[in-house]
């Protein structure tokens, strides 16, 4: 039989109280005006043009670059082949001119577009693009032009420097007393003399649409007056400058009539350095200036080797 204090000592067991928690209240949906959802939208349309604005223009500068960056090299190429031409045939207009547009096929492969090209800029400038013969320079021809050389002239009195036996004119201007055998008019030497360098200025039409709007916009800032017409026809100045050693006799020829290669005044510089304007600098590409390198032809010894002229001898320092 159980003890009755046991059983008063037990604890009582209440079953467990559940309590239920509300629910949670459902947000009421505020209506939104229509004009209020057009704002919104127009909000992220601004937004995504203010970000793509600098993305794109920065995609545009780097092809307009490239671009450049090719059309300088290019145009380097070109100008070595119309400088190649023009060492061989005495530095003749036609024959620099010539080499020059055939070597434009790397930039223009198609014909009929290298033929638009050059007319879009004939009509817009008079001419299409100019080299420029900056040496020999017609005061070269006063100082070492050799009346006695026999070879190809466009006309009697055409003045001719001689090519060969050059260490042999060199020591006769020594002799007649000019400082380093520099002429009193050109200061060059027979070496220098019988150097081709061909300067060209080239104008680029940019392809990025707006870009040439800007140039014009720019040209009441340029110094020059060429420069200034270039760009107030949305055109960008490229120069390029190249120089060979002749391999025939330099004769003095006439300019070409529409003003494509001339001997006259240059045009400024496109840019100086460190300047916006691209293309501006200047490089010299091939053989570097005679006076630097040997003479060509000197120890021949059967006469002359570009026409039939007097042989060494008559080059021989005077007594």
């Amino acid at each position: 039989m159980p003890n009755p204090c046991h059983a008063a000592s037990a604890p009582l067991r209440l079953p467990p109280v559940r309590t239920r928690r509300a629910p949670a209240p459902v947000p009421v949906p505020v209506p939104v005006s229509r004009a209020a959802g057009h704002r919104q939208r127009g909000a992220g349309a601004a937004g995504f043009l203010l970000a793509s604005i600098p993305i794109l223009t920065l995609g545009l500068g780097g092809v307009e670059a490239a671009h450049w960056s090719g059309l300088r090299q290019t145009l380097s190429l070109a100008l070595m082949e119309a400088a190649r031409a023009g060492a061989t045939r005495q530095a003749r207009p036609q024959a620099i001119a010539q080499a020059f547009e055939h070597g434009l096929r790397m930039a223009y492969p198609d014909p009929r577009a290298a033929a638009r090209a050059l007319r879009e800029r004939r009509a817009a400038l008079g001419a299409p693009w100019r080299i420029r013969i900056a040496r020999p320079s017609p005061e070269a021809f006063l100082d070492h032009a050799d009346p006695a050389l026999r070879g190809p002239r466009d006309h009697p009195g055409q003045p001719l420097i001689r090519n060969d036996y050059q260490a042999l004119q060199q020591a006769r201007r020594l002799a007649q007393g000019w400082p380093e055998g520099r002429g009193p008019r050109s200061g060059l030497t027979i070496h220098e003399a019988n150097t081709l360098v061909l300067e060209l200025w080239w104008p680029h039409r940019p392809l990025v649409p707006g870009t040439a709007a800007i140039v014009r916009a720019l040209a009441p800032l340029a110094g020059d007056p060429d420069q200034a017409r270039l760009m107030a026809a949305g055109y960008l100045p490229f120069r390029r400058r190249v120089s060979v050693a002749m391999q025939s006799h330099p004769a003095a020829w006439t300019d070409l009539a529409d003003g494509r290669v001339t001997r006259g005044a240059a045009p400024a510089p496109a840019s100086a350095p460190g300047s916006a304007v691209p293309g501006g600098d200047a490089e010299d590409v091939g053989n570097p200036p005679a006076a630097e390198t040997a003479p060509a032809d000197e120890a021949a010894a059967d006469g002359d080797v570009n026409g039939d002229g007097p042989g060494p001898e008559a080059c021989a320092p005077a007594p």
